[in-house]
């Protein structure tokens, strides 16, 4: 079974990501995606005010599941904290930034979290489908 476990503190955080400087303006969250106990995925980001960036996502292209559930537990995230809008530079994810109804704008995705959260069934419309 596929879930992700949440890591707030700054030191697991620094621990998952190491390459990774973290600012002391913000709010850091961090997922690690479980396939039972094997990990598959993890995802980082920071949420200042009412924006969000998710910073980092590592999951294997082959993997849309994976992928669309860490950005989704980064949304949440990030809506549980007062954010409403999304960004994020990661063309890696591309197809599925894209299907949960991000907008590209010069390599930058974004788009209010509430309609992200809906999905691609809410986007249907828009893609011609």
């Amino acid at each position: 079974m596929l879930f992700c476990k949440p890591e707030t503190k700054k030191e697991a955080i620094s621990t998952l990501f190491p390459d990774e400087p973290l600012r002391t303006n913000g709010t850091y969250g961090a997922y690690t995606a479980l396939d039972g106990d094997t990990p598959v995925g993890k995802a980082l980001v920071l949420t200042h005010g009412t924006r969000c960036t998710v910073l980092r996502l590592a999951a294997a292209k082959n993997d849309p599941e994976t992928r669309e559930l860490l950005l989704r537990a980064c949304l949440h995230f990030a809506a549980n904290r007062g954010a409403y809008f999304a960004q994020c530079r990661l063309l890696d994810l591309e197809d599925t930034l894209l299907s949960l109804g991000f907008r590209e704008q010069d390599g930058e995705f974004s788009g209010d979290i509430p309609t992200l959260l809906t999905g691609s069934c809410g986007h249907c419309a828009g893609h011609g489908g």
